[in-house]
C-alpha cells in the first residue's frame, strides 16, 4: 500500500507541475473557398524527430485551441480527409497567447489519396460519421492486450467489469477487419487479440439488422467498435501461450492463435485454471445477444416488437439452455475450469461465413450461508436460514454458424444454424431452519442430488429480395427450434417439524425418485413487405406466424426400502401444450435527413391448447384451451441532428402469454420449504412502455451527455401467490395475476476531459422507482422502491509510464411495505474500484487493482465490507520482448467472499459464499507472432 500511495503521490505531483498554464495556442483551418472545415485532425509536432506533443479536432467553424502548452519549438500540422496536410514552424511569443495565422488546406487529387493519408497520419480523425483512432499514436506494453490500449484512446473507456463505453454509450458489437469475431462477443475481442497486432480503430453507429434488411432507415442504431490488423499482422499468426503456478496448488493456463487475411480468419482460445477464472460472466452474456448476433437477424422476426417469440426461453440464466458461448458465473465459491473455442470466418466475392465452436466445463463447489426474514400480516414475521454445500459440474458443447450470400443485386439469402449439447450434475446438502421464537422452530436436512443431459438445434433461413422500384422490398423467414432434457434426480429430507395438523404436508421426511423427460418444437415463419408511397415515406406491413409443441413427462417415486418404488400421484404429471400465433400488422414510416417516425397497429391472437395427467397414456385430469387476441400499438420517433446529437422517443405495448412452466400443473417439492405449483389459468401480461431520451457527443471537445427515462405500467402482471402455512411457515409459490405494477427509469450521464488526453472523467445518476403487486395469501399488497444510484468513474494518463483508471458508485434502495411499514428497509450498497498500471525501468511493470464493496442493511444489524487488492509485477524479456515473467498476487487483504442483499416483495434477505482468497501465481508468458511487428515509436 505504501508502494501504491508514493506512486500516486509522484504522479500527482509530476502531473501538476506539466499542467501549469504556459501557453494557448489557437487558430482556425480553412479551404480554398474560405469554407471552415470542421473535425480536421490538429497535431502539434516537435521539430527535432516529429514526435507527438497533443492534438486536437477543430469545432464546426473551424476553430481549434491547445491549452497549457509548454513554451517549447513546436510544428503545427493539419490534415483533413480528402485534402493535401499542411505542416509548418511555429513562432512562440516571449509572452501571452499565440494566435496562428489561417491555415488554408487544398484539396488534393484521387490518385494521391491513398499516398496522402499514409502521410498524414493523426491520432484521431473524422471520417463522415466514423471516429477513427490510429493504433500507433498510443503506447502500451509490448505485450498488451486490446483491452489496454483502448484504455488509452479518448472518448473510449473500460468498466471495471470490462465492458466498452464510447462516447458515453455501451459498446454492443466488435468486429475484427469488419467480421464478426467469436459471434461477435466484445471481450472475446478486446481481451484475446494482441494490442501490437493493431493498426486502427473506428467506432461507428452501425444500421439496425431491420434496417439492414429492407434498406429503410429505422432510427436504430448499434454502437460498433471495428478493429482494423496491420498487414504485417494478417500475413502471420499471432497470440499468446502462458502457464502459472501458485501458492496452495493454484494453477492457470491460457492459450490464444489468430491468422487473419482479406478473405480468412482463423482464431483459436483455450484455457484451463482452479482459480475461478471462467473467461465469461453474465454481463459477457448480455453483450453477446445484443451484439452481432442480433436477435431480429437470427430468427426473422420482422415487424416492431419482434414476432411473438417470447414465449419460449432458450437461454437459462444458468447458462444450460442458451445456444450462444456460455457464461459461466464462478466468482464465487471454488472452480476447476476448462474451455476451448475455435473460430473461423470466411469472406469473398459477396460471400460471407462465420462459424464458431465453443466447450466449456466447470466443476464448481458452493459453501452458503443464508437468512431470509419473511413478513406477515399485523407485523408479524418469521425468519428462514439455510446452509448448504452444492457442487455443480457442467459441460456445454455450443456451434454457431451464419452463412450470408449476396445472389445478385437484388436477391440476398442468410442461413443462421446453431447447436447445443450439455451435461449438468448436481448434488446439494442443505440444514434449513424456521424460527419464530426461541421456543418455536423446524428444521429440516436435505440431500438432493440431479443428472441432466439436453440438447438443443435451431435453423433459420431468411431470403430478401429488392426490386427494381427504389425502397420496395420483401423479405421472408422460416426457423426451426428443437429441444430435448432430460433429467434424473433423488430427493431425500428429514424434518424435524414445529407443529403441524395437516397430514398432507410436504414438510416432512421424504425419499424420492424423480424422471422428468422435456422436449419441444417451435417453428415460425414471417413475411415484410415495404412499399414506397413517396420518396421520404414508407409502408411496412408484416405477419408472423409461429407454433410450439411441448411435452413434459415428470414422474415422481416414493422409495419405502431398497426394493420398493411407488409412483406418487399427487406430484407426478405428463403436460403436452400447443401454442399457435397469428400476428398480423401495418405501420407508416417517415424518413428524411435523420428523422424518423413510425406509427403502427397490430392484431396478435395466441391460443393455448394443452392437456394433463398423471401418466402419458393415463385418465386426462384436466384441459387448457384459451385464445387471446390484442391490438398493439407502436410508435417511435428518432431524430439524428449535427454535431453527433440524437433525440427518441417512443411507445409500444407488449403481450407476453404465460410461461410454460408457470401453466403446468404439479407441485415441484425439490425444496420442501417452498413448494412450487403451476396454474393453467394464468392470463396474458400486458405491459405499456415508454421511452425518451437525449444524446449529443462532441469529438473536439471529447464531452458526451446522456439523458433518458423509461417508464412501464403493467396489466394482468405475473406474480408468485405466496400461501404461507400459518402453523408450519410452508410457502406454496404459484403464479397469479394483479393490475397495477409500475417502474420508472431516468438516467443522467456526464463525460468530459479535465485535462485533454491526460485526464477525463465520466459522471452518472441512475435514479428508479418501482410499484410491485404480490399476492399473499390470496390476499394483493404493495411495495415501493426507490434506488438513489450514482457514481462517478475517472481515468487519468499524464504520462507514458503511468495510467490510473477509478470509480465508485452508490446505491441507497428504500423500500416501504404496504401491510408492514414497521418492516421498511434502507439498503446502501457501495462499491469503488481503481486500476493502476507503472512502466518502471529495465522493461518491469507494476499493475494493480483494487475493489471494494461495501454492504450495509441498519435494520437487521447488516454491514460487511469486502476488499480486494490484487497486485501484478512482470518483466519483459529477450530483444524482441516476446517474452514476459509474472508474479500474480490475489486478495492481497485475503478478504475475498460473495455477499449478496435484497429486499423483495414481502421479505429481506442476505447471504455470504465461501470464495476463493488469498493466493499467488508465477507464471510466464511467449507472445507469438508470425511476423515481427515494429515497435512504435
Amino acid at each position: 500500500m505504501k508502494l501504491l500511495i508514493s506512486c500516486l503521490l509522484l504522479a500527482f505531483i509530476t502531473f501538476a507541475s506539466q499542467a501549469q498554464s504556459k501557453l494557448t495556442i489557437r487558430g482556425v483551418v480553412k479551404d480554398t473557398t474560405d469554407t471552415p472545415l470542421d473535425y480536421t485532425s490538429v497535431l502539434l509536432l516537435s521539430p527535432k524527430d516529429s514526435a507527438l506533443v497533443t492534438y486536437t479536432l477543430t469545432n464546426k467553424d473551424g476553430e481549434y485551441q491547445f491549452k497549457n502548452v509548454e513554451r517549447q519549438p513546436l510544428l503545427i500540422k493539419a490534415t483533413y480527409m480528402g485534402y493535401l496536410p499542411l505542416q509548418k514552424e511555429l513562432v512562440l511569443p516571449e509572452t501571452g497567447d499565440l494566435e496562428v495565422d489561417e491555415i488554408q488546406l487544398m484539396p488534393i487529387l484521387q490518385e494521391l489519396y491513398e499516398v496522402v493519408v499514409k502521410a498524414a497520419k493523426a491520432p484521431l480523425m473524422m471520417r463522415g460519421d466514423t471516429l477513427e483512432y490510429d493504433a500507433s499514436k498510443f503506447k502500451v506494453p509490448p505485450g498488451a492486450t486490446l483491452e489496454e490500449l483502448l484504455r488509452k484512446l479518448p472518448g473510449i473507456q473500460i468498466d471495471k467489469d470490462g465492458n466498452i463505453v464510447a462516447q458515453g454509450e455501451q459498446v454492443q458489437k466488435v468486429t475484427v477487419d469488419g467480421r464478426r469475431f467469436f459471434g461477435g462477443n466484445t471481450k472475446m475481442a478486446t481481451q484475446n487479440l494482441n494490442a501490437a497486432s493493431v493498426s486502427k480503430l473506428q467506432v461507428y453507429d452501425d444500421k439496425s439488422e431491420q434496417s439492414k434488411l429492407t434498406g429503410v432507415e429505422d432510427g436504430v442504431k448499434e454502437k460498433t467498435l471495428n478493429v482494423e490488423l496491420k498487414e504485417d499482422a494478417k500475413k502471420g499468426g499471432f497470440g499468446k501461450l502462458s502457464a502459472a503456478m501458485g501458492t496452495e496448488g493454484r494453477w492457470t493456463t491460457n492459450a490464444s492463435f489468430n491468422k487473419f487475411d482479406k478473405v480468412n480468419q482463423f482464431s483459436v482460445i483455450g484455457y484451463g485454471n482452479n482459480v475461478n477464472q471462467s473467461g465469461l460472466s453474465w454481463d459477457d452474456l448480455q453483450e453477446f445477444k445484443g451484439s452481432g448476433a442480433f436477435q431480429f437477424g437470427d430468427t426473422g422476426d420482422f415487424g416492431f416488437n419482434g414476432g411473438g417469440s417470447n414465449y419460449i426461453s432458450l437461454s437459462g440464466g444458468d447458462n444450460e439452455e442458451s445456444f450462444e458461448i456460455p457464461f459461466n458465473n464462478l466468482n464465487s465459491g471454488y472452480s476447476n475450469n476448462q474451455a476451448i473455442g475455435v473460430n473461423y470466418n470466411y469472406l469473398k466475392d459477396k460471400k460471407d461465413f462465420n462459424s464458431n465452436y465453443f466447450y466449456s466445463r466447470s466443476d464448481q463447489t458452493l459453501e452458503s450461508i443464508n437468512n431470509r426474514t419473511n413478513f406477515l400480516q399485523n407485523n408479524t414475521s418469521f425468519t428462514s436460514t439455510d446452509q448448504s454445500l452444492q457442487n455443480n459440474m457442467a459441460g456445454h458443447h455450443r456451434v454457431n454458424l451464419r452463412f450470408q450470400n449476396e445472389l445478385d443485386s437484388s436477391n440476398t439469402i442468410t442461413i443462421n444454424v446453431k447447436g447445443r449439447l450439455s451435461s449438468l450434475n448436481t448434488y446439494l446438502a442443505s440444514h434449513q431452519e424456521l424460527i419464530r421464537s426461541s421456543t418455536e422452530q423446524s428444521q429440516m436436512d436435505r440431500n438432493n442430488t440431479s443428472d441432466k443431459w439436453s440438447g438443443a438445434f435451431q435453423g433459420t433461413a431468411i431470403y430478401r429480395h429488392k426490386f427494381k422500384k427504389n425502397g420496395r422490398n420483401f423479405a421472408a423467414s422460416i426457423s426451426d427450434t428443437y429441444s430435448k432434457a432430460d433429467q434424473n434426480g433423488v430427493q431425500k429430507s428429514v424434518v424435524d417439524l414445529m407443529n403441524s395438523t395437516d397430514p398432507n404436508t410436504y414438510f416432512r421426511n421424504l425419499d424420492q425418485l424423480n424422471q422428468a423427460l422435456n422436449g419441444s418444437n417451435l417453428i415460425k415463419s414471417s413475411l415484410l413487405f415495404v412499399e414506397p408511397i413517396k420518396k421520404v415515406l414508407f409502408w411496412e406491413t408484416f405477419y408472423n406466424f409461429s407454433q410450439s409443441q411441448s411435452e413434459t413427462d415428470r414422474q415422481v417415486y416414493d422409495v419405502e426400502n431398497s426394493d420398493t418404488q411407488e409412483l406418487n400421484p399427487e406430484l407426478s404429471r405428463y403436460f403436452e401444450n400447443t401454442i399457435t400465433y397469428n400476428r398480423f400488422g401495418s405501420s407508416i414510416r417517415y424518413a428524411n435527413k435523420g428523422s424518423n417516425l413510425s406509427v403502427g397497429l397490430a392484431a396478435s391472437n395466441y391460443r393455448l391448447i394443452g392437456r394433463f395427467s398423471v401418466l402419458k397414456d393415463s385418465e386426462i385430469l384436466g384441459r387448457v384451451n384459451k385464445s387471446y387476441l390484442n391490438f398493439t400499438p407502436n410508435v417511435s420517433f428518432s431524430k439524428s441532428m449535427k454535431g453527433n446529437k440524437r433525440l427518441r422517443a417512443g411507445y409500444n405495448m407488449g403481450v407476453n402469454p404465460p410461461n410454460i412452466s408457470d401453466l403446468q400443473p404439479y407441485k415441484d417439492i425439490s425444496n420442501p420449504l417452498y413448494i412450487r405449483e403451476g396454474n393453467p389459468d394464468l392470463e396474458p401480461q400486458v405491459s405499456h412502455s415508454f421511452n425518451t431520451g437525449y444524446y449529443m457527443y462532441d469529438p473536439v471537445s471529447f464531452i458526451n451527455f446522456r439523458v433518458s427515462f423509461n417508464s412501464t405500467f403493467y396489466q394482468n402482471q405475473v406474480v408468485q401467490n405466496q400461501t404461507i402455512d400459518p402453523e408450519t411457515f410452508v410457502t406454496t409459490y404459484k403464479a397469479g395475476n394483479v393490475s397495477g405494477g409500475q417502474r420508472f427509469n431516468p438516467y443522467l450521464g456526464f463525460g468530459f476531459p479535465i485535462v485533454k488526453t491526460k485526464a477525463s472523467a465520466y459522471l452518472y445518476a441512475n435514479p428508479s422507482y418501482t410499484k410491485s403487486l404480490a399476492l399473499i395469501n390470496s390476499v394483493e399488497t404493495e411495495t415501493q422502491t426507490t434506488g438513489n444510484n450514482f457514481g462517478i468513474n475517472f481515468n487519468l494518463t499524464p504520462l507514458e509510464w503511468f495510467s490510473l483508471y477509478t470509480g465508485s458508485s452508490f446505491r441507497l434502495s428504500k423500500t416501504k411495505y404496504e401491510q408492514n411499514p414497521s418492516q421498511n428497509q434502507d439498503i446502501i450498497n457501495w462499491s469503488a474500484y481503481g486500476n493502476m498500471n507503472i512502466e518502471l525501468p529495465k522493461d518491469f511493470y507494476l499493475d494493480v487493482k483494487f475493489n471494494y464493496n461495501r454492504y450495509k442493511n441498519e435494520s437487521f444489524g447488516f454491514d460487511q465490507e469486502v476488499p480486494i487488492l490484487n497486485a501484478f509485477v512482470y518483466k519483459l524479456l529477450g530483444k524482441a520482448k516476446k517474452w514476459e515473467v509474472r508474479l500474480s498476487a490475489y486478495d492481497v487483504f485475503n478478504q475475498n467472499q460473495t455477499i449478496s442483499q435484497y429486499a423483495g416483495q414481502n421479505y429481506v434477505s442476505t447471504g455470504r459464499i465461501e470464495t476463493l482468497s488469498r493466493y499467488f501465481l508465477l507464471g510466464l508468458t511467449y507472445n507469438m507472432r508470425g511476423v515481427e511487428v515494429k515497435k512504435r515509436r
